[in-house]
């Protein structure tokens, strides 16, 4: 039967026109039903809705890099060609991503001049360069690696296409409804498990269980300088520890890890926490000294940061510094933290 595939296309516009031009061209050779950009040339809040629906229905997608990040959505901070790939990625469709093979080279006024822009763009371009990606140097040489990239994405992993409805007979209709009904559970199925309570965690510590976080803090003395003035000279770095449940310690840090946030920020945080929980206690047992610079052991922050990825609440983000909330991670959080309904 002959099949046409939707392939979404993911890019800048005004900078990638010739290069955009080739890659339909090429999608169009292969009887390929292109869709994208064209749809929705200004990407916004109120249209992200239609396009993570064009990306459902589409077979494939593909991402094209040149110099420019994009505009960039205030609600996640990140522009929204990164927004449309990290959904297919999450949706499991069969994505590829198309590098420029030289930025650098990129003229002047089709690459980024703010240098916020262009660390997102680098970043962006490393979360592609991670998964399955080519190189391009030119619209014609972009447009060849599309052909062959589709052609070889389509042989190895076939999806459900499209088919004229006056080429369809009606056993045929009623298997292709079948394929699409058990799709449709497989995909409901993924986004159920993402959400839900892993299996294999039962042993693991975790919820209200306590684990023990080992800190220092520095005790500094008081000393009698000019005029009688007192200050605060350097104390005794001082060893110390306090218990705290599982979900205290993820339900301090979750909020601010719904975006990514690096390992030196997840640090600082719960240096943070650790203040809250164990100031006064500090304070009454050395009322004399000035309590200062409480500071979380690595080797324990370390035992944090595995604990909560093996019970799939955080995951990397981009690199290895940065983490985020998985889906079943926002979903425990949310039961943590959200506001109940008070019946009356």
């Amino acid at each position: 039967m002959d099949k046409r595939y939707q392939v979404f296309v993911s890019s800048t516009y005004t900078d990638l026109v010739e290069e955009r031009a080739e890659v339909m061209q090429a999608l169009l050779e292969l009887d390929c039903m292109p869709s994208g950009m064209e749809l929705f040339p200004a990407a916004n809040e109120e249209q992200w809705e239609w396009i993570k629906k064009v990306i459902d229905e589409s077979d494939y997608y593909l991402v094209i890099l040149g110099g420019r990040y994009g505009s960039i959505s205030m609600r996640t901070g990140y522009s929204y060609t990164e927004m449309e790939y990290r959904y297919a990625i999450d949706s499991g469709k069969p994505v590829i991503g198309f590098l420029h093979e030289n930025p650098e080279e990129i003229k002047k006024g089709k690459s980024e001049s703010d240098p916020e822009s262009y660390q997102k763009l680098d970043d962006f371009r490393e979360l592609v360069s991670s998964k399955l990606c080519k190189y391009w140097s030119s619209p014609s040489d972009l447009g060849a690696k599309v052909s062959r990239s589709i052609t070889q994405l389509i042989k190895h992993l076939p999806a459900v296409g499209w088919v004229k409805a006056n080429s369809v007979s009606e056993s045929t209709s009623k298997e292709l409804l079948e394929l699409r009904k058990k799709n449709e559970d497989l995909e409901e199925k993924l986004k159920k498990a993402r959400v839900e309570k892993p299996e294999g965690i039962e042993e693991l510590s975790q919820g209200e269980d306590v684990f023990t976080i080992d800190f220092v803090f520095e005790a500094k003395e008081a000393s009698i300088g000019k005029n009688n003035k007192t200050y605060w000279k350097k104390g005794e770095i001082i060893d110390s520890e306090v218990e705290l449940p599982w979900d205290t310690i993820f339900g301090f840090l979750g909020p601010n890890l719904i975006t990514a946030a690096s390992e030196r920020w997840m640090i600082s945080h719960l240096n943070s926490l650790i203040e809250r929980e164990v100031w006064s206690d500090l304070a009454e047992a050395y009322p004399e000294n000035k309590i200062d610079d409480i500071r979380i052991r690595l080797t324990t922050f370390q035992t944090i940061k595995i604990q909560l990825r093996a019970l799939n609440l955080i995951t990397h983000e981009g690199n290895d510094s940065n983490w985020v909330l998985t889906p079943y991670g926002e979903n425990h959080l949310t039961n943590l933290l959200a506001v109940k309904k008070h019946n009356k």
